[in-house]
């Protein structure tokens, strides 16, 4: 209901009873929002091991531990212009301009007046008389919160705000997460045509030595064959990784918001990167750290609030108070002399037919259900990112030891190479050996090169599930 009141004089004391009544009522509704009990039993520690030089802690721009400028400066543009980013930051901007809205329906309405009147009379020979009005009002109304449903539903609509503003962080994080995968991705297409380009060279050479020792009678032409078999073999396989090269930029293109014709980058050899190590934070202190799991807080603590409010709202009745002071006068607008009345109704009303108690009591139901969901949905969120790090972690250690175990290989296969062309010169080896220390050569070299990049992203992977340098505030409350 509304209340309304006429503004008195300038030097007139107004009644602080409609503002006062207004102001406690307010003062005694609870609009805070606090976080939820965590429903899921947190490990001590975690099951797999870290890598051997792993150090503790993620920092906010983690992925400057890669030792890369041309990656910090993709990302640098990324953050700037990446379309992903900017249209969720103008939904963060809709959701708090939404809200400002949402937060100005809490408040009593308050509207201001003013009319002025001036009349003359007089004439043949009538003694002329002038006649002024001013008036000024003020109205004011308010709905009183009996039972907590507008403040309920407050606590919902704050926590769906911070819960966009976590969406958004997570926007960030998965966009910087994408553009340094999509750079790596193209540094580990473009090492692998290199490598397919050096191998396609090292069987031309060897081709001019099968045609030399054919030209002079040595080897059959059935070797001769073979080996230019080798050779188109070896450009047709570069075909298809020449192609996924140019997919491969104009993706990392994409994700910085440039036209794909129009983005070239040189980069820089995938081993010169640096593999940062990671140490994963407590499992405890996981809750904090990923917006994700924030974020289905959040919406555990949205459903409560809804839960509340449609309870709330399961008695329909309204109070309403209706004070009102007016002053009368003429003449002079700020004469204290005029005459003035107050008074105060107050009544109790139902507001909603007591005949649809059967549709709030069944949107209680909803929101009870809806609440549950809400709460294993966050359970399954946590535990998910429990798995995500456990996961992740062992496949890094794992990562890390495929790597070294395949470095090992390449020696050996270039030096099996280099003992087989010299064996085969000097007449010692056949052809079929050579060919195959070859292919040897070529997939120990193919296979350092994805083993590097799957350490990269599992690096990239970790920095994610942790959180990527991301901590909750202290408030939930905007």
């Amino acid at each position: 209901m509304t209340a309304s009141t006429f503004l008195r004089r300038p030097h007139a004391v107004l009644k602080p009873l409609t503002v006062g009544a207004v102001v406690a009522l307010l003062a005694g509704c609870s609009y805070s929002i606090r976080h939820t009990d965590n429903p899921v039993a947190m490990p001590a520690a975690w099951d797999a091991m870290s890598t051997p030089g792993a150090t503790e802690g993620v920092r906010a721009d983690w992925w400057k531990a890669f030792n890369s400028e041309v990656l910090d400066g993709l990302i640098e543009r990324a953050l700037r212009d990446s379309p992903t980013l900017l249209i969720a930051e103008a939904r963060l901007r809709n959701a708090e301009r939404t809200l400002s809205g949402n937060r100005d329906n809490l408040l009593p309405d308050l509207s201001l007046s003013a009319s002025t009147s001036r009349s003359e009379r007089g004439g043949n020979q009538v003694p002329e008389t002038t006649t002024e009005s001013t008036s000024v009002s003020l109205s004011t109304g308010y709905t009183f919160d009996l039972f907590g449903a507008d403040a309920a539903t407050w606590r919902g609509q704050i926590a769906n705000f911070i819960g966009t503003k976590y969406d958004t962080d997570l926007a960030r994080i998965t966009l910087i997460s994408n553009v340094t995968r999509a750079y790596f991705n193209l540094l580990s297409v473009r090492s692998r045509v290199d490598i397919a380009r050096q191998n396609l060279t090292i069987a031309e050479d060897v081709l001019r030595i099968v045609q030399a020792r054919y030209d002079n009678g040595v080897v059959r032409e059935y070797d001769l064959t073979q080996q230019r078999t080798s050779v188109l073999q070896q450009a047709t396989n570069l075909i298809p990784l020449e192609n996924q090269l140019r997919q491969a930029e104009t993706a990392l293109g994409i994700l910085l918001g440039v036209t794909p014709q129009d983005f070239r980058i040189e980069g820089e050899p995938i081993d010169a990167l640096a593999v940062p190590e990671i140490a994963p934070w407590a499992p405890s202190e996981l809750l904090l750290r990923r917006p994700d799991m924030a974020g289905a807080e959040l919406d555990m603590i949205s459903a409560s609030a809804n839960l509340a409010a449609a309870r709330a709202s399961l008695i329909p009745l309204t109070l309403s108070l209706d004070p009102v002071t007016a002053n009368t006068g003429s003449q002079e607008l700020f004469s204290l002399t005029d005459a003035r009345t107050f008074t105060v109704t107050g009544a109790l009303r139902i507001a909603e037919s007591i005949f649809s108690f059967r549709r709030r009591r069944n949107a209680v139901l909803t929101a009870e259900s809806n609440e549950y969901i809400a709460l294993l949905n966050y359970a399954q969120t946590i535990r998910q990112a429990l798995k995500e790090v456990d996961d992740t972690l062992a496949t890094a250690y794992a990562n890390l030891e495929a790597e070294e175990s395949q470095r090992r290989t390449l020696a050996q296969a270039e030096r099996a190479l280099e003992l087989a062309d010299i064996e085969y010169r000097e007449g010692a080896a056949n052809l079929q050996e050579l060919l195959e220390a070859q292919r040897s050569l070529y997939q120990a070299r193919d296979s350092l090169s994805q083993a590097r990049l799957q350490r990269l992203n599992t690096a990239v992977a970790l920095y994610v599930a942790l959180g990527g340098g991301w901590v909750a505030p202290e408030t939930l409350n905007p």
